[in-house]
Parts: C-alpha cells; sequence; structure tokens
C-alpha cells in the first residue's frame, strides 16, 4: 500500500482523520475506478453524509511526483481537498492501484525486445545443443543428430524426442516446447519434427535420412547452434558451396572440358544426388549438377562462336575455378557505336520526333528501329585477322529507345510523337538537357517557339471583416503572365511533371512554379483557416496578430480591412499603444514597465486576444491587472479567479489600490452564493476560486451570466487540461480572457497549450493535433523548426520581464548552499533505508518498468528525504530521542538572524518538519507566526508578520505559502528542505524579494552531504532550463525525470 505520509500531506490531520473513518466505515457507496493513460487515474464515486455526495478524482504519475485533482459536490471549501475525497483516494491507493497498475505490466513488445536482447548475449546459453555423426563416415547410411540439454529434465527430453519423432501436433496442446523454448527454437524443432526421420538407439537421438532437405536442414543448425561433429570432436562451421575444378582447351570449333582434381574430399549420396565435402571443421555442400551429364568434348556450332567466346566463357571464369588454355585466350572484341541524329518539331501543340541512326553505313530511320532484335548481339569475325570479332552495340540502340519510352513518347507510322502537356513540359525541361552529347539535336522554329519561364509564386492578401464579431475573412490571389487569378483558379491551373514539379501553361509558355518561403507561409496560414461558402477564407479573430506578424516577416502583400489596419497602426506607431489614460489613483505608482504591462494588456483586451502576463514572481502582475480592470469601465463584471489562498490578497489590493472599486468574493456556502450571483450585475470585479467555479459554471451558464474579462491568477493551475478544474474555467464566456503566472509551464509544453486552450481555444489546434505538429515533433526528435513555430505563435501573447531587466533599484538576493552533516543516528537511518529502497525498486521496475512504478519511487525518495530533516519523521517517536544535524543548523541560522536584527521565513515542505520546528521556537522563546494548508486566517498572519516588529520567524508549508504572500519585512529566507521544482523554490522565496523589499535578501538551502538532496540540485537545473527554453529561448525542453535519473539520486 501506498506510503500514507502521502495523502496525510494533502489535508490537515483532522480531515485525514475522518476521510479514514469514512473509508473504513463503509460509507463509499458508489466506486468506479479505471486506467485513462500511461500512470493516469480516474475515479468516480458516492459517498454517503449528510447527504450523497459524488466525488470526481483525477490522478497522475510521472517523474518522481505526483498530481491529485478532485471535485465534491459537497459545499466543504476550507482545503483542497475534502473528508469525501480523501475516503476515496485511500479505498483506491489501499485496494486498486496494485491492481490497475498492473493492467500495464510488460507488453509482448517489451517481452520480444528481451528475447532480442537476449540473442545478442554472450553469456546466454543455449537450451539445446548437438553432437551430429555420419557426416565423415560414408559407412552410415544416415545423420544421427544427438540432442544434449542441461537445462532441461531427462523426463521432458524424452518426452521432446517422442514429439519429433511422432505426434507434435499433442504435445504443442501439452506446451511442452512453448514452456521450454523461444520462438527461434521453436522454428527450428519444427523444422526437425518434419523432416524425413527415425528415432536412433543411442539416449536421445534421431537418424536423418542422407537427402538434400535434411542436409539444408544440418547446414541452418550448425549456423545457429552449437553442433559438435562426433568422429573430430570439433564444433563444426557452415562453408560456402563447393563447385569442380575444370580445365578447358582447344579452339572455337571444338572444345575439350575437363575436371581437375580439386585437393578436397568430396562425400556423397549417389541415390540422393547429395554431395558434400568437409575442410577442417567446415561443413560444405558440393554442387556437381549438370557437370557429370556434360559431354567432356563439345562442338561449338559456327553461328554460336561469337556468343560462346564474349558472353558464356565470361560467365564461366567468374563463377567456377576454370582454367582455359591455349588458342582460347587470344580473342578480342570491338564494340562500333551509332551515329544519332534527332530532329524536333512542334505542330498543333504535339511535339514531333524523327530519328535516324547510322551504324556501320547502315541507316536506320524513327520505326526501323523497333524491328531490330535487341537481345541478341550480332559478332562478326574479322577477315584479316582471325582472332579479332566485332558487334554491333545493342546497349546504343537499347539506350535510345529507352529515352523515347522514359519521356513517354508514343508511336506514329513515320515518326514519334508527345502530345500531353505535362509531358511537354517534362521533356523541355528535362529531357532536353539529358540527351547525350554525342547525339546530334536538330530544332524547327515552332519548336524553339516553347518558352519555359522558372517563377516563384507571389500572393497577395486582401482582408475583410468578418460577418461574426470572432471571425475575419480574407482571399488571396496571385499575379502570372500579366494577369490576376484566385487561388481556386490557379490550382485548377497547375499540373504537374514527373519529377513533381508544379507549373501552369498560358499559350506556348510553361511557367515552372517554385513555391518557394511565401508559398509555405501560405500554407501555414491555411491550416488555422477554413473555407467560407463563396470560396475566400476565414478566420478566428485571435489569429491576426499573428497572421499580420508572418506576413510582415515574409514579405507577402496585404491590404488590410479596417479592423487589421487599425491593428496594424496600433502596433506601428508606439504611441497609438500608449492613448490609454492611466488611473489616476496609479498613475504616480506605478514603475515604468508596470505602465507598459497596462498599455499592452489593454492592446489585448481592445481587440480581445488572450494573453499571459508572465512577470518574474514580485513584479506586481496584480496591481497591473487591477489597473486594467480599473480602466475599462466594462458594462459586464471582471471575474478572478485564483487559488483559495490569495482570494482576499486581491480584494486587499483592490481596496488598497482602488477603494471606489465595487468588489464581490464569491465565495462561501453554495446557498450563500446563489444569492450572490442574482447581483453580480452590481459590480465591477468579482473574486473567486478554482474549486467554486469548477462547482458553479453550471448554474453561471445556465444563468446566462457573462464576463467583460476573465483572469487566471496562477495559470497552472490549469496545466492540465484533462482535469475537471481546467475543463471548467475554460466554460467561462468572457469577451476576454487573459491569465496570470510566473510559471506558464513546469514540465512539458502541452502545459502551455492548455492555457492557450483556455484564453484563445483553438489558437494552437486541438490537443490532438498540438501534439502531433509541436508537442511530438520538440520533445521526442528535437525539432528546432517547429519549435521555433511554436515561439512565433505563442510570442504575441506572452509578455515576460525579469527582475534584473526591469529592477536595476531592487536589492540584490544572494543564494547559500548551506551543507549540512547528519548525525550518525541519521547516518545509519540514512543507509538502511537506502540499501531496502535500491533493491525494492530494482526489482519493481524490471518487474513493472519505469513508468509503472512512480508511486514506489516517490515513496521511496520521500522516506530518504524525511531521514536527511530529522530522524523522527520516519522512525516516529523514536527518533525524537536524537538530534538532526539539519535542526542544529537552521537553529544557528535563525538565531544569528534574529540577534542582528532580521525577521526570517523558513519553507519546508513537510507539516511534521515544521511542527518540530515550532517546539524548537517555543523552548527557545523566538516569536513567530505559522502557517499550512489548514491555516484559515492566513492574511491576518501575514500581516502580523509584517508590521509586529515582536515577530521574528514565519514557519510556512512550501505548497501553502509558496505563492500570493508579500512579506516583505522579511529579509532572510531558509528552505529547510530542496523541492524538484526550482520555480516552486524561486516563488517561495520572492515572497521577500519583491516590490518594497528596501534589504538585500539572503536565501539558505540546507543541503544534507552526501545524500539525495545534493543530487536533487543538478535535477532542479534541468527544471529550470525547461523555463527558459518555451518561454524565453530556442531550445527543446526537458519533460521528465527517467530512471537513469532517479538510479543516479540512489547511487
Amino acid at each position: 500500500m501506498i506510503d500514507e505520509n502521502i495523502i496525510r500531506e494533502l489535508v490537515p490531520d483532522s480531515i485525514y482523520r475522518r476521510g479514514l473513518k469514512y473509508y473504513h466505515q463503509g460509507y463509499i457507496k458508489r466506486y468506479f475506478p479505471k486506467v485513462t493513460g500511461e500512470n493516469e487515474f480516474q475515479i468516480n464515486a458516492q459517498v454517503s453524509g449528510t447527504r450523497d455526495y459524488e466525488v470526481e478524482l483525477y490522478l497522475e504519475f510521472y517523474g518522481d511526483k505526483y498530481y491529485i485533482d478532485g471535485v465534491c459536490s459537497c459545499p466543504y471549501d476550507w482545503g483542497e481537498y475534502c473528508k469525501h475525497e480523501i475516503a476515496v483516494l485511500y479505498k483506491f491507493f489501499s485496494e486498486d492501484y496494485n491492481k490497475l497498475r498492473q493492467q500495464n505490466s510488460i507488453n509482448y513488445n517489451y517481452q520480444k525486445l528481451i528475447e532480442l536482447t537476449e540473442r545478442f548475449n554472450p553469456d546466454k546459453k543455449p537450451k539445446l545443443e548437438y553432437r551430429l555423426k555420419g557426416v565423415l563416415d560414408q559407412s552410415l547410411s544416415n545423420f544421427k543428430l544427438i540432442i544434449i540439454s542441461d537445462q532441461i529434465s531427462d523426463s521432458e527430453m524424452n518426452d521432446i524426442i517422442e514429439a519429433l519423432n511422432g505426434d507434435l501436433v499433442f504435445l504443442f496442446k501439452e506446451n511442452i516446447f512453448e514452456r521450454n523454448f523461444t520462438d527461434k527454437e521453436l522454428q527450428m524443432v519444427e523444422k526437425l519434427s518434419s523432416l524425413d526421420k527415425t528415432k536412433g538407439r543411442e539416449k536421445h537421438s534421431l537418424l536423418l535420412t542422407k537427402n538434400e532437405d535434411n542436409f539444408e536442414f544440418l547446414l541452418k543448425l550448425i549456423e545457429n547452434y552449437s553442433v559438435v561433429m562426433d568422429e573430430i570432436k570439433q564444433q563444426a562451421e557452415s562453408g560456402k558451396t563447393l563447385y569442380p575444378k575444370l580445365k578447358l582447351t582447344g579452339d572455337i570449333e571444338k572444345i575439350k572440358l575437363m575436371t581437375v582434381d580439386p585437393g578436397y574430399p568430396i562425400y556423397s549420396n549417389q541415390e540422393e544426388n547429395l554431395f558434400w565435402s568437409v575442410i577442417e571443421n567446415k561443413v560444405h555442400p558440393v554442387d556437381l549438377s549438370g557437370y557429370n551429364e556434360l559431354d567432356k568434348n563439345i562442338d561449338i556450332p559456327e553461328k554460336r562462336r561469337g556468343e560462346f567466346l564474349f558472353e558464356m566463357l565470361p560467365v564461366l571464369q567468374k563463377n567456377t575455378p576454370l582454367e582455359i588454355k591455349g588458342n582460347l585466350t587470344k580473342y578480342q572484341l570491338i564494340k562500333e557505336e551509332p551515329d544519332v541524329s534527332i530532329k524536333l518539331d512542334y505542330s498543333e501543340e504535339k511535339i514531333l520526333c524523327d530519328i535516324k541512326v547510322n551504324f556501320s553505313g547502315e541507316d536506320y530511320c524513327n520505326t526501323e528501329l523497333l524491328g531490330l532484335d535487341m537481345e541478341k548481339n550480332n559478332y562478326i569475325q574479322s577477315e584479316e585477322d582471325p582472332y579479332t570479332w566485332y558487334t554491333k552495340d545493342i546497349r546504343e540502340f537499347s539506350k535510345i529507345i529507352r529515352f523515347l519510352e522514359d519521356y513517354n513518347f508514343t508511336v506514329r507510322p513515320d515518326r514519334f510523337i508527345l502530345k500531353n502537356e505535362s509531358d511537354i513540359q517534362n521533356f523541355i525541361t528535362d529531357g532536353l538537357p539529358h540527351i547525350p552529347e554525342e547525339w546530334e539535336v536538330k530544332t524547327t522554329d515552332s519548336f524553339d517557339e516553347i518558352e519555359i519561364k522558372n517563377i516563384e509564386l507571389e500572393p497577395i492578401i486582401e482582408f475583410s471583416d468578418g460577418e461574426g464579431i470572432n471571425w475575419f475573412d480574407f482571399k488571396i490571389s496571385y499575379n502570372l503572365g500579366g494577369k490576376t487569378y484566385s487561388r481556386q483558379e490557379l490550382k485548377k491551373m497547375i499540373s504537374y511533371n514527373r519529377t513533381g514539379e508544379a507549373y501552369v501553361k498560358i499559350d506556348k509558355k510553361y511557367f515552372v512554379i517554385n513555391m518557394g518561403e511565401k508559398e509555405k507561409s501560405i500554407d501555414h496560414i491555411l491550416d488555422h483557416s477554413e473555407k467560407s461558402s463563396d470560396g475566400e477564407y476565414r478566420s478566428r479573430y485571435h489569429n491576426l496578430l499573428y497572421y499580420r506578424n508572418m506576413l510582415q516577416k515574409s514579405g507577402i502583400k496585404f491590404e488590410g480591412s479596417r479592423v487589421f489596419n487599425e491593428l496594424d497602426k496600433e502596433i506601428g506607431s508606439s504611441k497609438a499603444v500608449k492613448k490609454k489614460e492611466i488611473p489616476s489613483e496609479v498613475k504616480d505608482i506605478l514603475r515604468d514597465y508596470q505602465k507598459e504591462g497596462f498599455y499592452w494588456l489593454n492592446f489585448l483586451q481592445k481587440f480581445n486576444f488572450g494573453g499571459i502576463l508572465a512577470d518574474d514572481m514580485g513584479l506586481g502582475k496584480t496591481l497591473q491587472m487591477l489597473t486594467l480592470i480599473k480602466s475599462v469601465s466594462p458594462q459586464q463584471p471582471v471575474l478572478v479567479v485564483c487559488p483559495r489562498t490569495l482570494i482576499y490578497n486581491w480584494k486587499e489590493e483592490s481596496d488598497k489600490f482602488f477603494d471606489n472599486l465595487e468588489t464581490l468574493v464569491y465565495y462561501g456556502t453554495p446557498d450563500e452564493r446563489d444569492d450572490m450571483r442574482n447581483s453580480f450585475s452590481e459590480y465591477e470585479l468579482i473574486i473567486s476560486s478554482y474549486s467554486v467555479i469548477s462547482r458553479d459554471i453550471k448554474k453561471i451558464n445556465q444563468e446566462k451570466l457573462k464576463f467583460s474579462l476573465a483572469i487566471l491568477d496562477e495559470a497552472q493551475h490549469i496545466k492540465n487540461h484533462r482535469t475537471k478544474r481546467a475543463k471548467s474555467v475554460k466554460n467561462i464566456k468572457a469577451d476576454t480572457k487573459l491569465a496570470l503566472t510566473g510559471t506558464p509551464l513546469e514540465n512539458s509544453a502541452a502545459e502551455l497549450w492548455s492555457i492557450f486552450d483556455y484564453l484563445m481555444p483553438g489558437y494552437l489546434g486541438n490537443y490532438s493535433y498540438f501534439n502531433k505538429n509541436f508537442y511530438t515533433p520538440i520533445s521526442k526528435n528535437n525539432d528546432q523548426q517547429k519549435m521555433k513555430e511554436l515561439k512565433e505563435r505563442v510570442a504575441p501573447f506572452i509578455l515576460r520581464r525579469r527582475k534584473e531587466e526591469v529592477l536595476a533599484e531592487l536589492p540584490e538576493k544572494i543564494i547559500n548552499i548551506q551543507p549540512v552533516n547528519m548525525t550518525q543516528l541519521q547516518e545509519d537511518s540514512y543507509q538502511m533505508v537506502l540499501d531496502e529502497v535500491k533493491n525494492n525498486l530494482k526489482v519493481t521496475v524490471e518487474e513493472r518498468g519505469f513508468e509503472r512504478s512512480h508511486i514506489n519511487v516517490l515513496t521511496a525518495l520521500t522516506k530518504l528525504r524525511q531521514i536527511c530533516n530529522h530522524p523522527s519523521l520516519v522512525l516516529g517517536n523514536e527518533g525524537l530521542k536524537h538530534n538532526s544535524g539539519k535542526l542544529d543548523t537552521l537553529e544557528e541560522l535563525v538565531n544569528d538572524a534574529v540577534s542582528g536584527g532580521h525577521k526570517v521565513i523558513v519553507f519546508s515542505q513537510f507539516v511534521k518538519m515544521l511542527k518540530l520546528i515550532e517546539e524548537h521556537f517555543e523552548k527557545n522563546y523566538i516569536n513567530y507566526e505559522y502557517l499550512d494548508g489548514s491555516t484559515r486566517n492566513r492574511m491576518e498572519r501575514v500581516n502580523n508578520f509584517n508590521n509586529n516588529e515582536n515577530i521574528d520567524a514565519f514557519l510556512i508549508s512550501l505548497k501553502a505559502g509558496g505563492i500570493g504572500l508579500n512579506l516583505t519585512s522579511a529579509d532572510i529566507v531558509i528552505h529547510v528542505d530542496p523541492w524538484w521544482n526550482p520555480m516552486v523554490e524561486r516563488q517561495a522565496s520572492d515572497r521577500a524579494h519583491r516590490i518594497g523589499q528596501e534589504n538585500r535578501v539572503i536565501v539558505y538551502k540546507l543541503i544534507t552531504k552526501g545524500t539525495v538532496e545534493e543530487k536533487m540540485l543538478k535535477l532542479q537545473q534541468k527544471k529550470q532550463d525547461l523555463f527558459d527554453n518555451i518561454i524565453e529561448n530556442n531550445v527543446n525542453p526537458i519533460s521528465a525525470i527517467t530512471w537513469e535519473d532517479i538510479q543516479e539520486l540512489l547511487s
């Protein structure tokens, strides 16, 4: 069963205990778990409570992490998970997780891969070995094959011998062969069972008749398995086929052919016409077929003597050991070459071709060539020198005919003609340049008027405003030969030659079209468009900016519509973008980069584009968005959706900067929220949480409530497009959708797709299209062109500024890696757990595969990381008796900081560790605030820490307080334990390093020496690279932690 600490950390202890109680007392009524993908699960359940509640859970396991998202219909909304969800989770991990995981166990193909690997394993001993008798012993009438195995029992080997000699089918049903042999071995024993043989007297032996089929089988056996020749006690090898050695004498009138002693023994079974030889340990087939029947004295017919000299003898010399003596070595052949003349004419849209060939003074014209025998060479003996022969090179005749056939010339009674336009164009462009140089070519004036011109298409795009508010129309035309053609007209005119080139024929001019980069851009635009009824095209409004940038970059001419021209003007003039007046409340407060952000957001809102404000943490994204909300004066309210922990942070920021902005916090019980929806129209700004919107989206849409702006804060919460949360917020009805996040992606480019699917549905295609055209080529194939294309698509709608770029006045942030030594108990406990998990994980991964072992990996690593913090996190109360190197180091750092007048933030992922630290703070009289997932009055605690000089430290759970808090009163941040994702740590550290910070911020990361924590730092850098790659650079992302990474962590 899964380590209960993982479930326990999701919720406060009280919720955890209630969930277990509901599970053990059988409150779960309906329960349907299922596998939805690789390492992905979905659970639908009904749990009894005050009434019956519906629970829907999504679980994913990848790398070293897990992701759980859930929705329950109960009214509880203080935390991420309620007791009903915990009960269902506990049931799943206790009863079904391992069973469902086994459904994805090693599949057939992987098993085949194992077998393939075993083939190349030199240490893998085969199941069967063989001894062979009768190859060197002519007295034995059969080949005797003795089968040996030290891996198969004697009784089963007897059964196998019986099967090979008898009822093979019956024994297959008994599974004897499948149980003992691989597929390759099975093929061999199946073949053996079909041969002519009997059972031998010797133990485990078979007698094979000495015939061709059995001999061929033995050669295959020798090639693939261990076969020892019994007579010489050596391993047999198969050799090449041997032929008799021949000696040829005489002259062209009469020859004598004799066989010569080959120098090696030849064994045979004359009745079966089987011959073989054994040279050292190699068994060779010997081919004597045809030689025994050949008459030793052969007369050569006079008409076939040239053929014999120059065709038959070279073949024999190449393929047999042949020795030639006497006059036969003196003959030579001279090949005569033809003179070729070709005349080309053009008439009635046909090419006419006349050919004349002169060969040894004889002329062959046009169709006369077709009557020649192209199969036989004509040999003539010289009258002056009997050893010299002449021949007409028939291949030259064939070359002429083949040339005409290659370019599709057809035969007419008196000439050859070409009448198909595609064939004509192909002949002009490709055929003429390939006419052999030695041919004479003549052309008529009419033929010379045929013009071939290579051109690159120059498209022109005309935009017009579409009928629907979310669409625009456009048409594409081309100028060709002084005339303008629509894209549809041009497509009908285009033909293709056999090499795939596109061309258009206008009169006697052939325009060979080079599609070029501009046409590639047009094709790309059309990929994101659709045809309208009148043959033109239309596209989603959100593509307008992308189209504009692509057209300008590719140099395509375009004529804009009213909206397009307005957009072009807005972008082209920096002053035009800044026309919007900044609200007076913040005009003197906003920094320059924040004003730029406001102008950019206003530009998106004006043209109903979606976009992501992805500024670094601490640069005031909330204020920039509130400034936009205040400036738009919407007819319908603005909706902000954020994590539950940030709701009142938004409310406070709104009240602080725009106290006259009518704001509603949409939160509370279902009845309270029902009443609130009736008054939505009375407010300018509505703030709610992801969980509330997930529950109420159906009611919101049924009541036809629409928003002028919908804004997601911490939009990475919808990175998994399959979750109920993501699907719910994507159903929000709004004129414009925007997003705030410092980390638009954390693990994979697919996360960015999910956010854009909310902002502008279809902009990156549906998920199947995105996966095929971007995610797979980038992540699997390192396709840099696709990476560049994706970056160009999203770049206009992502605004990201780094602190170091825009806040030169912000004090520096210093990051210190603080090495920590373990106590002796920690070392002993760590080594004990390490040895245990390494062995267990190795077995688990070998049995199930790494992808199906993630939860085991996570549990193992969690134990190791907990020991690095304090032994009691794993050993329980027994460990409390001992010290922890990390706790000792933390106390020193905090005491030094407090004595120096500094305020300290302490982050840990483990609530148990925070509780231990809390106890030590109490003993050492350190005044502190505390916040984890169960804390309700968050803002009160934040304000008390910031404003109360007597509060020295803030203990915070990384998940609960890593985002959304402003803690600039602190200038020292301590991370007790490292987290895999560096962006999460960075967000947490920037609770202090943000606008309003006047002091240098020092960040300490406590890393236990010689443990998994040191190696986690390297993996952290991989995660940081991922974020930089997609958002800021053009490199391939790293999307997962591998089994090799885990092995390195545990090494």
